[in-house]
This record gives C-alpha cells, structure tokens and sequence, in this order.
C-alpha cells in the first residue's frame, strides 16, 4: 500500500515531536503562513501531511543554517518564486555553500512552495 505524502495526517504533537519544537513554535509557524496544515471541520484542529514535515524540516534548516528571521527567510521564498529554473541553477553554481541550496531545490519542489507563494 503506497501512502500520499501530501494526504494530512500527523497532528500538531506529533509534528512537534518529529521536528524537536514546542507546539507553540509551530503555531508561530502557521500564524507567519509558513506552512499551511489542513484543518478538521470537527474542532478545527490542524493535520499534517509528510509533505508538510519535511518542508518544516527544511525551514527550519535553512533559518537555522544562515540565522535568518523569518521575514528575511520570507523575503527569499518570494526571490525564490521569481526566478527561473536556469538564473537558480546559476546561482546555486556560483554558490560556495551547496548545502543550503540544495535544500532550497527541496523546498521549490514541495507541493507548499506553490501553495504558499507570495507570503
């Protein structure tokens, strides 16, 4: 049986569990539009698909990587949203620090890249 990764499924405790944060911090990270998990009718409570996780996962790598605020890490989704294909591999070319961009390649294939363009 083959699971969606885009199917909600992980609730707010254990999304905080796997990621290492508080429930509180990832509530920070829904209000700032971050990420955009699927709420229940019944109690309006937030669920999250694995595609989810692992965009936080890497949101968070990045902000921690290069110390980023979240505005700032905002303000490259949106750069990042601009630009082509070939001016990104252009960049990640001249870039001495592959790793970040090879987590912002991951992050502009995420289904939630698309789905929270414009900020």
């Amino acid at each position: 049986m083959l699971i969606d990764k885009e199917e909600p499924f992980y609730n707010v405790t254990q999304v905080a569990q796997i990621l290492q944060i508080s429930a509180d911090r990832l509530h920070t990270y829904d209000e700032e539009k971050l990420v955009a998990p699927t709420r229940q009718a019944k109690g309006n409570k937030r669920l999250y698909s694995e595609m989810d996780v692992i965009w936080l996962k890497d949101v968070r790598a990045i902000i921690a990587k290069e110390r980023m605020n979240i505005y700032s890490f905002k303000l490259m989704l949106n750069v990042l949203a601009y630009i082509s294909d070939e001016q990104f591999e252009q960049l990640r070319k001249n870039s001495a620090n592959n790793d970040i961009w090879d987590i912002f390649a991951r992050i502009r294939k995420n289904p939630n890249f698309d789905k929270l363009k414009n900020f």
